[in-house]
């Protein structure tokens, strides 16, 4: 793909995420409450990028969701 910048549907709210500055060892945190469709959402696109992430279900800052990180 030539974009850097996708945005992922999370709930009903577009969530834009710079895959380009994404880089390997880095991380973002989305609040969700369906954290399933969200982990496979993120590995899709991460996946139409050629990137590799490791997604986690958890709480922070009082905020239940998921955090992405880019392992390749």
């Amino acid at each position: 793909m030539t974009t850097t910048s996708k945005s992922l549907e999370v709930e009903g709210v577009q969530v834009n995420i710079e895959w380009g500055k994404f880089i390997t060892g880095s991380s973002f945190f989305v609040p969700c409450l369906d954290n399933r469709a969200v982990v496979t959402h993120i590995i899709v696109v991460a996946r139409s990028f050629d990137m590799r992430v490791q997604c986690r279900a958890r709480i922070e800052n009082g905020m239940w969701g998921v955090r992405a990180w880019r392992v390749a």
